[in-house]
């Protein structure tokens, strides 16, 4: 009998003992580390229809997760499309040949999918291929 009562007083006591202080005596800290994927995937939707001087290459769209940002490069065969303008949404820029520009630049993560056109230069499109590619800041 003793026993019983004793049992039920320490099962009493713990129901009284308030849920903020046992949980204040058990913890556990939980990181995770996330690695930094980034891809770029184009889609012929659109491909080649013509809007004033501006010819539609498709539409891409771009992910990254790097927390610093980063940077959309255009690359093409050096010395080829010069003057050639790459329409992309908002961004646009005016290749001089090179080989490489940049298209655009992201200060953190972001998706997005817009669409992307040219606009020929003297030479017309002189080269057979446009590569795209993202580069972690």
């Amino acid at each position: 009998m003793k026993r019983k009562l004793s049992i039920a007083l320490a099962g009493a006591a713990l129901v009284a003992v308030p849920t903020t202080a046992l949980a204040a005596s058990y913890g556990f800290n939980l990181f995770a580390t996330v690695a930094v994927n980034c891809t770029v995937n184009h889609q012929l939707t659109g491909f080649g229809a013509v809007e004033g001087d501006a010819v539609s290459l498709g539409s891409f769209r771009e992910y990254c997760n790097a927390p610093t940002g980063y940077e959309l490069i255009v690359s093409y065969a050096p010395g080829t499309l010069v003057g050639t303008r790459i329409i992309a949404g908002s961004d646009e820029i005016l290749l001089n040949g090179s080989g490489q520009a940049v298209l655009s630049r992201a200060t953190g993560p972001r998706i997005r999918e817009r669409p992307i056109a040219a606009v020929p230069g003297e030479n017309g499109f002189d080269s057979d291929h446009l590569d795209l590619q993202i580069i972690p800041s």
